[in-house]
């Protein structure tokens, strides 16, 4: 009776381990495939920019889109330096 129980809760220990195996696997693979698209749309941008690629219709507004937040980023980032450089001296933030 012992043996059967102990049994029993060894294989759900494994497959609960397998489980937790197979999901961190998951994670990686999410995490790998997550860095190849945005080297993909990174590259895929670039390219575009300077005009070495035709963008299809279908990804025109998403280029556009793209474009829009790289222009208000540069400018978050300038807006900022200023306010940076007019900061009284050793203030920290």
């Amino acid at each position: 009776m012992a043996g059967k129980l102990f049994e029993a809760l060894r294989d759900r220990v494994i497959l609960r381990s397998q489980i937790g195996k197979r999901k961190l696997d998951r994670t990686a693979t999410r995490r790998a495939l997550d860095r190849a698209l945005r080297d993909l749309g990174e590259r895929f941008g670039a390219l575009a920019r300077a005009g070495r690629v035709t963008v299809p219709a279908e990804l025109a507004v998403v280029v556009k889109q793209a474009q829009d937040l790289e222009l208000r980023l540069e400018q978050q980032e300038r807006d900022l330096a200023e306010l940076e450089r007019e900061s009284p001296a050793g203030s920290t933030t």
